[in-house]
């Protein structure tokens, strides 16, 4: 899970230290004093090493101090006035305060994936989804409306859910794929045959007999990982190499079935 935020959170607007999309905020005027800008300073010191203040701090406060940074990171490059080191300063407080206020609130990821069930097998995309929504809801959250951040958080949380079933409900309907059970690799295989299978699996994977691009190599070894390694979504692949969630699992179909191809022929399997 802690992955999968942290991919969550990189994917995510100012993740690279860039300003080149400056982060949403209210324009509230009490976000705009001295006063709030060192309080949020205070702020993203403490969410970052836990020091500077002596108290928890509230909900309210953290959502007022992540609005009181995106407003300083999104001011205009005025000379010696406001610098784009100051810009890319606050964008660092707002992006510490946006994961301290992201950590808090994991659990309503895990509740709403318990409550919205879905027949999609890649639970790892739908925790993705679920991260992506909440951070989402962290971003867009107004605390000056008067409801709860639990409540505008399930409801955006909610949505992407569902949003992504209905996608991957089309998608399948579109691209069905068989179950590839050799695929599975176990530590106790239940009999020869699928040990056996497997081993040979594994020996084509390392011999490159079925003749396998960077890429599909790349994406088999992310997705179906040896030694029990953490197993990638397609989303997350897709970030590290610059393609869409789509195009990652049709090339992971092309070489499975390359792999198919090698197994079917290989002449200890007959």
């Amino acid at each position: 899970m802690c992955a999968v935020m942290q991919t969550t959170l990189s994917n995510s607007r100012l993740s690279n230290g860039s300003a080149h999309r400056a982060p949403w905020y209210v324009p509230n005027r009490r976000i705009r004093t001295q006063a709030a800008a060192g309080h949020a300073a205070e702020i993203a010191q403490w969410a970052t090493n836990g020091r500077g203040l002596d108290t928890a701090l509230d909900e309210h406060a953290l959502f007022v101090a992540l609005h009181t940074c995106a407003f300083r990171a999104a001011r205009r490059a005025q000379g010696n006035r406001v610098t784009i080191a100051e810009r890319e300063e606050w964008s660092g407080r707002w992006r510490d305060i946006r994961e301290c206020i992201v950590k808090r609130n994991l659990g309503l990821v895990y509740a709403m994936l318990s409550r919205i069930h879905s027949p999609d097998p890649d639970q790892d995309g739908r925790v993705s989804e679920a991260m992506y929504g909440l951070v989402r809801a962290v971003e867009r959250f107004n605390p000056w409306k008067g409801y709860r951040f639990s409540t505008y958080a399930c409801f955006v949380i909610a949505r992407a859910l569902m949003r992504h079933a209905r996608r991957e409900g089309r998608y399948r309907g579109l691209f069905p794929v068989q179950r590839d059970a050799y695929m599975e690799y176990t530590s106790q295989p239940p009999d020869f045959r699928v040990g056996l299978w497997a081993e040979r699996l594994n020996r084509a994977v390392q011999t490159n007999s079925a003749e396998l691009t960077d890429i599909e190599a790349r994406v088999l070894a992310h997705r179906f990982p040896l030694g029990g390694g953490c197993c990638l979504t397609f989303q997350t692949i897709g970030h590290s190499v610059g393609l869409s969630k789509e195009r990652i699992r049709q090339i992971q179909n092309v070489a499975l079935k390359k792999l198919r191809t090698i197994l079917e022929v290989d002449p200890i399997l007959q």
